[in-house]
C-alpha cells in the first residue's frame, strides 16, 4: 500500500547509480519504448488516508545545507521583481479543479511520500529537488485529468525529472520505480509518462520555487542559521497543504522568514523596496500558515537539530 511504502522504503538499500566500470547505467539514457503494459491500479493505496498522520515533519534534509553567505544587495530589487514576474507563469492555482478522482488529501499524501523519499534516499536529495517535483506535479494536474491509479507514478516521474535538473548524480529509472509500491509500475511506464509530462509543460523546468526565494532573501537579510532552518522547515511542511500552496512562492518564502524570525525573536534586515511592498500584504499568508501548520512540533524539532 502507498501509506505502507512511506514507512518501509527508508529501510531499503538501493543499488549504486553507477555500474562496475564507473559509467552511468545504460538505463539512464535508453528508453524502453516497447514496455507499455497497462498501468495497474493503486486505488487501495488511498483507503487509509484518513488514518495516516496529517503531517510528516521534515528532518535534517532542510538544515544540512549551509546558509548562503551574505550577497551583494545591489541587484536584489531587480532579481526579486524578475522572479516575481516569472512565478506567475509557473505557479498553478486550484490545480485540482479539473481532477474528478484526486482530492487535496490525496495530494498531501503524495507530497508526504515524496518528502520521505528525498530525506531517506542516499545520498540525500536536495530540497530544491523536492520543491521542483511538487511544482511539476501541480502544473501537470492543473491541465491534465489523471486517474487515481497513476498518481504515485506521476509523483515518481516528477521526482525523476526534478533530480535530473537539480542533482549532481540524479536517480536512474530503476531506482525511481523501486521507490514505488512493489510491482506497481514499470520502467517503461515511467519513461512514457516522463515524455507526456515534459511535452505538457513545454520543457519549462527552470521555475522560481519558494525555497529559491527563501535562500536569496535569507542571505540578503543576514538571518541567523536557526531562523533560516526554521523557515525551511515551514516551507517543506507547507508543501503538503493544498490551501497554503495556493499562495505565490515569493509570499510563502517571505511569510516563512517573518514567522520564523518572530518565533526565535530575531529581526529581519537588509531588504529592498520590492520586498518591503510584498511584506505589507503578508497578513493573509501568515494567518493561513499559523492556522494550518504544527508550529510547536516544527519549532521543537528545529531547535533539537540545531543544537545537535
Amino acid at each position: 500500500m502507498f501509506s505502507a511504502a512511506i514507512a518501509m522504503k527508508p529501510s531499503m538499500n538501493f543499488q549504486s547509480r553507477r555500474g562496475s566500470d564507473g559509467e552511468t547505467s545504460d538505463s539512464d539514457h535508453c528508453e524502453d519504448i516497447y514496455d507499455v503494459s497497462p498501468m495497474h491500479g493503486c486505488t487501495d493505496a488511498f483507503t487509509s488516508v484518513a488514518a495516516a498522520p496529517k503531517w510528516s515533519v521534515p528532518d535534517q534534509m532542510v538544515v544540512d545545507s549551509a546558509v548562503l553567505a551574505p550577497a551583494d544587495p545591489t541587484y536584489l530589487n531587480e532579481w526579486f521583481l524578475m522572479m516575481k514576474s516569472n512565478e506567475v507563469k509557473f505557479h498553478p492555482v486550484q490545480s485540482l479543479n479539473n481532477q474528478p478522482q484526486i482530492t487535496p488529501e490525496m495530494r498531501g499524501l503524495l507530497v508526504r511520500w515524496l518528502t520521505q523519499v528525498c530525506q531517506t534516499t542516499r545520498p540525500r536529495l536536495l530540497p530544491e529537488t523536492l520543491f521542483l517535483a511538487v511544482n511539476i506535479v501541480d502544473r501537470f494536474l492543473a491541465v491534465t485529468p489523471l486517474g487515481l491509479d497513476c498518481l504515485q507514478l506521476l509523483g515518481a516521474t516528477a521526482l525523476f525529472i526534478a533530480a535530473k535538473m537539480e542533482e549532481v548524480h540524479p536517480l536512474c529509472a530503476e531506482e525511481v520505480v523501486g521507490l514505488c509500491d512493489e510491482g506497481q509500475y514499470t520502467r517503461g511506464q515511467l519513461r512514457m509518462l516522463e515524455r507526456r509530462v515534459l511535452s505538457t509543460l513545454g520543457f519549462h523546468l527552470t521555475v522560481p520555487t519558494s525555497v529559491l526565494f527563501l535562500e536569496h532573501l535569507a542571505a540578503h537579510g543576514q538571518y541567523d542559521h536557526l531562523t533560516s532552518c526554521l523557515a525551511r522547515h515551514l516551507l517543506v511542511t507547507s508543501l503538503q497543504d493544498y490551501v497554503i500552496c495556493q499562495h505565490a512562492p515569493s509570499s510563502l518564502a517571505l511569510a516563512a522568514l517573518n514567522l520564523a524570525a518572530s518565533l526565535v525573536n530575531n529581526t529581519r534586515m537588509n531588504t529592498c523596496p520590492a520586498v518591503d511592498r510584498c511584506i505589507l500584504d503578508l497578513q493573509l499568508v501568515l494567518m493561513t500558515m499559523i492556522d494550518r501548520l504544527p508550529l510547536p512540533d516544527l519549532l521543537m524539532m528545529c531547535y533539537q537539530q540545531y543544537h545537535q
